[in-house]
């Protein structure tokens, strides 16, 4: 566990140089548990996934039957990819409702000047 959040790039990187190729898809599959279990660590579960792949890629491609074997990540991933585009249509509709109830149409935050809000305050005085 402390080993996988670690998350400097060159430790990482140096660490899975020395990783045996019999540990590969044992730990793919473990980063894969810990992401379903807690996807809250996916981003710096990732960074270990990505180098991973990076590392091993021709052990990986090489393997005749590691689609099998990296299923349980395909279908981390198809789950992942399957909300994703309910979470951008869900952050346009907040986006929206923020900029309505700062009486923004076209998205730029709504500016003030100094003089017109004196404008204002005068205008205000001069009607009571």
């Amino acid at each position: 566990k402390a080993v996988v959040s670690t998350q400097s790039t060159g430790t990482v990187e140096k660490t899975l140089a020395r990783l045996p190729i019999t540990h590969i898809v044992p730990l793919i599959l473990t980063i894969t548990e810990k992401m379903e279990a807690k996807p809250s660590r996916g981003g710096e579960l990732n960074i270990w996934l990505r180098q991973l792949f990076i590392t091993h890629r021709s052990y990986l491609i090489s393997s005749p039957d590691i689609a099998v074997q990296l299923q349980p990540i395909y279908r981390l991933m198809d789950a992942q990819l399957v909300n994703y585009p309910k979470l951008v249509k869900l952050q346009g509709k907040l986006d929206l409702l923020l900029q309505e109830k700062r009486g923004d149409s076209d998205g730029s935050p709504v500016e003030h000047s100094e003089e017109e809000d004196e404008e204002e305050s005068d205008n205000d005085v001069m009607s009571d």
